[in-house]
């Protein structure tokens, strides 16, 4: 793989599609790629946000059971 000039590279780990709400439901792929979509031109803070905002809009206050990590990096 080769990040072009402006590309965006997206790392995370399994605690992210598998966050999950009172019900048990898991945020999933489809929720993080539509957080990710929010402002794909965005920078990397940016992204991360949506993404952080997204899962924490979607979790509300139940426990969580692994960690968030994500990271994304814009080749300038």
């Amino acid at each position: 793989m080769q990040l072009e000039k402006g590309g965006c590279l997206f790392l995370y780990t399994d605690g992210v599609p598998e966050a999950t709400d009172a019900g048990f439901e898991l945020f999933g792929l489809e929720r993080m790629l539509d957080a990710l979509n929010i402002n794909p031109d965005g920078e990397p803070t940016t992204i991360l946000a949506n993404v952080k905002q997204a899962t924490d809009e979607f979790v509300g206050d139940a426990s969580q059971f692994d960690d968030l990590t994500m990271l994304a990096i814009t080749l300038k």
